[in-house]
């Protein structure tokens, strides 16, 4: 099955970290029950220079670039206006 790199950047206004701690329980549940069904691999907050939280990277496993759309449409980061800038690219994860 296709696996997809997202790249995703969150906003840069005085609330975006708050909005973000907001619905990070919601985040994490659904990548754990996405990581039983075989779509999340690997992923993570990206990190600023102080350490803080300032986007995320997800590798996934869906049918096509459209299912990956579908899916970061009802991403609690996406609804919960944590993530203003989102990167899809086609990836492969090296089997070693």
């Amino acid at each position: 099955m296709p696996q997809f790199l997202i790249l995703a950047n969150d906003y840069t206004d005085g609330e975006a970290l708050n909005r973000r701690l907001a619905v990070r329980g919601e985040h994490l549940e659904r990548l754990r029950r996405e990581k039983a069904k075989g779509t999340f691999i690997v992923g993570g907050a990206k990190l600023n220079a102080e350490g803080k939280m300032h986007g995320s990277m997800i590798v996934l496993q869906l049918d096509d670039e459209a299912a990956v759309q579908e899916w970061i449409s009802q991403e609690p980061y996406i609804t919960g206006k944590v993530w203003e800038h989102v990167e899809i690219l086609p990836f492969r994860v090296a089997e070693v």
